[in-house]
C-alpha cells in the first residue's frame, strides 16, 4: 500500500513538474518582443482603421484546450505613423494610453475593474483588468515610441486571479533591435 501510495504521488509530482515546463519561448525578432506561451501560438495580421489611418495589428494568439485555467494568451502590436509622436510628451503617450484603454473597454462592453499606470524599461503602460460576461480581460499595454504592444489574458470568473496570468505577462518583454 506504501508503494501504491509513493507511486501515485510520484506521478502527480512529475506530471504537476512537466506540466509546468511545456511553456515555450516566442521570440519575434521583427516584431520586437518574447513572451512565454503554455503552447505555440498562431501569428495573424489585420488591418485596422484608426483614427490615424489605417494600421497593422499583428496578433501573436494561443487559444488552450479546456485543461487550461485562461482561455486566451495574446502579444498584439500595433505601429503608428512616426509623424503622430515626433512632439509625444508624457501627456500625449498618457492620453494615446487613456485611448487604448477606454477602447478595449467599450469595444468588449465591459466594465473597468481596475486601472494602475506602469513603465516597462522606462517606456509608460498601463495594467487594467476589464469585467465582461462571465470573464476577466487582464491586459498590460505599453507605448514603445511610436507602437504599442498589448498583453492580455482572458480568463473565466471562476479562474479568475489564477498563476498563469501573472506568469504570461511577467513573462513579455521587449527585444532591442538593431534599426536600419
Amino acid at each position: 500500500m506504501k508503494n501504491l501510495l509513493f507511486i501515485i504521488t510520484f506521478f502527480l509530482t512529475t506530471t504537476s513538474i512537466v506540466n509546468a515546463q511545456d511553456w515555450i519561448d516566442y521570440k519575434s525578432e521583427d516584431l520586437a518582443f518574447i513572451a512565454k506561451f503554455p503552447g505555440e501560438p498562431e501569428r495573424t495580421v489585420q488591418e485596422v482603421e484608426t483614427a490615424i489611418g489605417t494600421i497593422d495589428m499583428h496578433m501573436i494568439m494561443l487559444s488552450p484546450d479546456s485543461s487550461d485555467d485562461n482561455m486566451v494568451y495574446s502579444v498584439i502590436r500595433s505601429d503608428y505613423p512616426e509623424e503622430e509622436f515626433e512632439d509625444a510628451d508624457d501627456e500625449y503617450n498618457n492620453s494615446v494610453l487613456d485611448g487604448a484603454v477606454n477602447g478595449a473597454t467599450t469595444n468588449v462592453n465591459g466594465e473597468l475593474s481596475s486601472d494602475e499606470k506602469i513603465t516597462h524599461n522606462g517606456f509608460p503602460g498601463r495594467s487594467i483588468k476589464i469585467k465582461i460576461s462571465g470573464a476577466f480581460i487582464y491586459m498590460n499595454a505599453f507605448l514603445v515610441n511610436n507602437t504599442m504592444f498589448v498583453v492580455q489574458v482572458i480568463c473565466l470568473t471562476d479562474k479568475d486571479e489564477n498563476k498563469d496570468i501573472k506568469r504570461f505577462m511577467d513573462s513579455f518583454d521587449i527585444l532591442k533591435v538593431k534599426e536600419d
